[in-house]
């Protein structure tokens, strides 16, 4: 007897923050029966003994419900075991109910706790109930909807993956739910950044996992295409024309989505640009005015995006943009000139290898000598085995190896290369005119 008293004792203070809580909606006192329940079913489902935790648990929960959150959660795995064990479907019917009941008399009872939340109790309803039913997405989606946008980052990554993974089964029995589901994808992306934005070192690799999976749910579920994106992204950007937060968000979602060609796109940059200047806003000015070959004005606003920009890899991309516009004017030198400069700021820019290989290959004349003209396709060649080592990604490394295959087959040949005093094979090459390469003279 002494020693329950003593196991009852310590349960009371371990178990202080629990009391204290449930007596601010207190309707009775905690008794020495109740605890005693509290202690064998806690530690009976330590050791997943969820059998005999059963008795006590359902006489805890009858007798004193406002005594422990533990009544709740270990009462989950409780009933959850009773459900998985029952083979009558209508009892089993009963005891989803009855779990239901267990996450709404933890709201109840505890629904004041900020360890636990409200949104955060009904969020793992919400799984529990899609685990059982999975068919039926309407609350799930209302509970998970709720506490992801009331605690964003704060409701956990496994959450904010399952509201979203509910919100594109809604959207695919229903393709008319489109705009329910980009925006669902939105507020997802922009939690799911909040969580790695905060993640310990060791953690941000698994949480970057799920930013990958969303974007690649998002990416083949047909909602991602431009042309609907941009209907229905224009009239809400009107409506937010004086809103910078939600214009940067619009930017960042159409170019993480390849859709900077859009008007709501050029339209959501030209409103943030004229309330606060940014990279953001000045891509997408440039990106307008390169639609409408404006090369000029785009070279403009692609320069004040570099001198914006955070990172050497966002400068990159902006004077690669900058190579662009003076490859769409003819003008190699200059896009020779801005594409080095975009592989100053990255070494790994491969698309800024693959832009210098295809001038220099395409570069016209560079020698009345016809052997001599050739060598432009060495320091073509060079620049896409530049790219390939820059960027390993499959694409990437298949085109690369395509265009070095073609442009290999224009190179000298050995008897040519024999018989021209200028070039030895093997020994280096200068390549002339505006190129400025050395290279390596090899036959074709």
């Amino acid at each position: 007897m002494k020693a329950l008293n003593l196991i009852v004792l310590t349960l009371c203070f371990s178990m202080a923050a629990g009391v204290v809580s449930a007596q601010e909606k207190k309707t009775g006192e905690v008794t020495q029966e109740c605890m005693q329940n509290l202690s064998l079913f806690t530690t009976s489902c330590k050791h997943k003994n969820y059998a005999d935790a059963l008795g006590p648990w359902e006489k805890a929960y009858a007798d004193c419900p406002y005594a422990h959150k533990n009544i709740y959660i270990l009462g989950v795995q409780i009933v959850s075991w009773q459900i998985d064990n029952e083979k009558d479907a209508a009892k089993k019917e009963e005891l989803f109910q009855k779990l239901m009941k267990v996450y709404d008399d933890q709201i109840l009872y505890f629904g004041n706790d900020p360890k636990d939340p409200v949104e955060e109790i009904l969020a793992d309803k919400a799984v529990t109930s899609l685990k059982y039913k999975p068919n039926d997405l309407a609350m799930p989606y209302k509970w998970l909807k709720d506490a992801v946008t009331k605690l964003g980052a704060d409701c956990g990554a496994t959450h904010i993956q399952t509201f979203l993974t509910t919100s594109y089964s809604l959207y695919k029995k229903d393709p008319s739910l489109t705009e329910q589901f980009i925006s669902d994808y939105t507020m997802c992306s922009n939690a799911i950044d909040g969580v790695i934005s905060t993640a310990k070192p060791q953690y941000k690799s698994t949480y970057e996992q799920y930013k990958t999976y969303f974007d690649n749910l998002f990416a083949q579920s047909g909602a991602a295409d431009c042309d609907k994106l941009n209907e229905i992204f224009a009239p809400q950007i009107e409506k937010n024309k004086a809103d910078l937060a939600y214009l940067q968000r619009t930017m960042n979602f159409f170019k993480r989505l390849d859709c900077t060609d859009e008007e709501a796109y050029f339209a959501a940059s030209t409103y943030a640009h004229a309330i606060q200047p940014s990279a953001e806003s000045a891509t997408g000015l440039g990106s307008m005015c390169y639609s409408k070959k404006d090369y000029a004005k785009a070279i403009e606003y692609f320069q004040e995006a570099a001198n914006l920009a955070a990172t050497d890899e966002d400068k990159a991309s902006e004077l690669m943009r900058i190579a662009t516009c003076y490859n769409a004017m003819n003008n190699n030198a200059k896009t020779r000139e801005y594409a080095k400069l975009a592989i100053q700021k990255n070494p790994n820019t491969a698309a800024a290898y693959l832009l210098l290989g295809y001038i220099y290959a395409n570069a016209g004349t560079i020698s009345d000598d016809p052997v001599l003209n050739k060598t432009k396709y060495w320091a073509a060649v060079d620049q896409f085995i530049k790219a390939r080592n820059a960027d390993p990604s499959e694409d990437n490394v298949k085109q690369a190896n395509e265009l070095i295959r073609a442009y290999s087959a224009h190179f000298p040949t050995k008897e040519e290369i024999f018989m021209h005093p200028d070039i030895e094979e093997g020994k280096t090459y200068f390549v002339g005119s505006w190129i400025s390469e050395s290279t390596t003279a090899r036959a074709k």
